[in-house]
């Protein structure tokens, strides 16, 4: 009995740490909608828009644009429908694993607000302060899910409050500067197979996948990083931006606990090795960096056209150490191999008069995630942009923006194997996922 807990020890570690810490916390799904109107044009030229307050978050380069002191608000909100069927669902040893294999709408409602403010000092100097929100995931799988022991639920988000700065070398070209204090927590949950656990090292009445319990990390961090931007403007007709994010890494830190199953069986665990003890956990996650280019042609007095070009390094993840505070909860390394990936867009702007602006725009998000990697705890895919929106001036200092999009997901297939790197116990979960995203957008600006 004691050989058979020590096996425990090596088979809980590939089960708890890395479901409760897949590469959910690697934000897969980055945030764009820190303007609601550049969104009309699926974020189309937004790098480089000078008039837009709320393109601070992305280049703070755009100080140039400002006359005096201006200010945006804006919210969007997040409206995705999900649906996913897995055809193979079995523990570790081949046993069919209960529960729902056709979850829907796991994917939550989240609203995405950002507030930027621009003020001049001189002919050549310009201030800001942006508060966005520029990662955030949240999925809620049904209690007893076939999958259960992939992800049960998911929430991350990050919080970035930016103060900035622009110098205006010449009246064609402006450099700028921000300083990115970013706020990351989370909460991540899975299921644990004790009954397998329980089975495979002969602990009487064990059951596989007929004693579950369950494990929750919840984790905070404050971390800096910088954002460099330029916009260059070679006539009053066009103009080119670029801004780099430096990619920064959270240290997430917080309680790491656990509820046994009612059996007993996971107790006994507990009892005899100190597994499954409440503790503290912590895991060093990188956001990743980026390169944002965008350009807008002014080709009549009034249509405009737009474009952008993003870069995303997420191949910075890797993969993923969790170190939790008990000595009996040993470290775990978890592959990820995510890539680079690409964002591109390309929309127009149309003043239909004084006080009426149209924008449209369509883009492609590239997925970060390869199939290898894909769990449904980030079942995500690349995706096609679809957008709208309308532009109505309140006063000549003031607007405000409704805008709409449509993201089209590709299918994207799930295949894990308890072979696979950090599955010893998660079991054969083989499906494929679907979603399709609503975005409705609301922004108010004005200058002071």
């Amino acid at each position: 009995m004691k050989r058979a807990l020590k096996t425990v020890l090596f088979l809980n570690t590939a089960l708890v740490a890395p479901a409760l810490l897949s590469p959910a916390w690697a934000a897969g799904y980055g945030l764009k909608e820190q303007s609601a109107a550049a969104m009309g044009a699926a974020y189309a030229g937004v790098a480089a828009d000078l008039s837009n307050p709320a393109s601070l978050s992305y280049n703070p380069a755009t100080l140039a644009g400002v006359a005096d002191t201006d200010f945006a608000i804006s919210l969007v909100e997040i409206v995705p429908h999900s649906s996913a069927l897995y055809t193979t669902h079995t523990t570790a040893l081949g046993t069919p694993t209960s529960g729902n294999a056709s979850p829907q709408n796991f994917i939550a409602d989240a609203p995405i607000p950002d507030i930027a403010i621009r003020h001049r000092l001189s002919d050549d100097l310009s201030v800001g302060l942006s508060v966005s929100v520029p990662y955030g995931l949240k999925t809620n799988y049904p209690t007893g899910w076939a999958g259960r022991y992939y992800a049960t639920k998911t929430e991350a988000i990050t919080i970035n409050i930016a103060p900035s700065i622009a110098w205006q070398a010449t009246p064609q070209l402006t450099f700028g500067a921000a300083v990115n204090v970013e706020y990351a927590r989370g909460q991540l949950e899975s299921a644990i197979d004790i009954g397998t656990i329980g089975f495979a090292n002969h602990i009487p009445g064990s059951v596989p996948g007929g004693m579950d319990g369950s494990a929750r990390l919840s984790g905070m961090s404050w971390e800096t990083g910088f954002t460099l931007g330029a916009i260059w403007q070679p006539s009053s007709d066009l103009s080119f931006g670029a801004a780099y994010k430096s990619a920064i890494t959270h240290n997430l830190t917080g309680p790491f606990t656990f509820t046994l199953d009612s059996f007993g069986v996971g107790a006994a665990i507990r009892g005899a090795t100190g597994l499954f003890t409440n503790t503290r956990a912590s895991a060093h996650i990188t956001m990743p960096d980026m390169l944002e280019f965008g350009a807008r042609w002014k080709m009549s007095d009034n249509f405009t056209l737009m474009s952008e070009f993003d870069w995303t390094n997420w191949s910075r993840f890797k993969n993923l150490n969790v170190v939790a505070v008990n000595p009996a909860q040993p470290s775990d390394f978890t592959l990820a191999n995510w890539k680079s990936s690409v964002f591109f867009s390309a929309g127009g702007e149309y003043r239909l008069s004084d006080n009426f602006k149209l924008r449209v725009g369509a883009g492609f998000d590239e997925s970060p995630v390869p199939d290898a990697t894909r769990t449904p705890r980030i079942p995500d895919a690349s995706r096609t942009w679809l957008a709208g929106g309308v532009e109505y001036r309140l006063s000549p200092s003031s607007a405000i923006n409704l805008s709409y999009g449509r993201l089209f997901d590709d299918n994207s297939n799930i295949v894990q194997t308890s072979a696979g790197s950090g599955n010893t116990l998660r079991g054969n979960l083989t499906g494929a996922t679907s979603s399709m995203v609503d975005v409705v957008g609301l922004q108010v600006s004005s200058a002071l």
